[in-house]
Parts: C-alpha cells; sequence; structure tokens
C-alpha cells in the first residue's frame, strides 16, 4: 500500500503555494533545497511551497518515493496572504526555521538543479 498525504493548493492574488504539513516535507529529504520564496510557519510546522519550483520538486520527489498527494484548494485574499503566508518570510520580518544539517535526497532530482547554461552532449548549448 503506497503512502498518501494531503496538502491544499492556496491560491492567492500575489503566487499560489502548496501547503504541505512539516513532517511530510521532512520525510521526504529536500527542505533544505527550497527557495526563498517558500516559507516556513514554525508555530503550525507547515510549508508553504511556491507553486513554480519547490512545490512542483517536493510533488515529483513523491512521485520518486511512490507516495500519492491528495491535494484541496483554497483562496487567500492579500490580506490574509500577509498575515498567514507572507509573515513567515525573513524578508517580511519572520522566521523560515531552520531544520539543521539534514541528509538530502536529491536523486532523480537532477533536472531541478540543473545549471541554465549546461551544453548537451554535442557540446552545444542547451539555451538558444
Amino acid at each position: 500500500m503506497s503512502k498518501t498525504i494531503n496538502v491544499v493548493y492556496i491560491e492567492t492574488p500575489r503566487h499560489g503555494y502548496l501547503k504541505v504539513d512539516g513532517d511530510d516535507v521532512r520525510a521526504r529529504n529536500v527542505s533544505q533545497s527550497f527557495s526563498g520564496y517558500s516559507y516556513y510557519d514554525e508555530d503550525n510546522d507547515v510549508f508553504y511551497l511556491e507553486e513554480d519550483c519547490d512545490a512542483s520538486m517536493f510533488a515529483k520527489r513523491c512521485e520518486l518515493d511512490g507516495v500519492t498527494i491528495i491535494e484541496e484548494s483554497d483562496y487567500m485574499d492579500s490580506e490574509e496572504e500577509a498575515e498567514k503566508i507572507l509573515c513567515h518570510n525573513d524578508a517580511h520580518g519572520g522566521d523560515v526555521g531552520y531544520f539543521g544539517e539534514l541528509e538530502q535526497n536529491l536523486v532523480g532530482l537532477e533536472n531541478f538543479f540543473r545549471d541554465e547554461d549546461v551544453e548537451d552532449e554535442d557540446g552545444e548549448d542547451d539555451e538558444e
């Protein structure tokens, strides 16, 4: 039987976030790789993973680990976003949290960490 986790996709006027329980994030061993656009609510042990990169990386890690994501949707206006999400970013005066040196499981996620200007096997630049 595969493991399932429940998440909430939160749409805001500014952006979208995947709200994920801290234990579920840490179990995937990728939290140290998240960008500065994702936020951690230390009081509630919840991550808000930004939709463009970090949520995708988390979803791919779940897929590679055989974990099924059950997603609900929610909407927050700008005021709710500032009060519940952005307040947990150090750039907004909050605390992003720190989990120490955790082992990272990046196997299978190479595309998320590739340099944009890496040459392909023919010696040609990937970007054109």
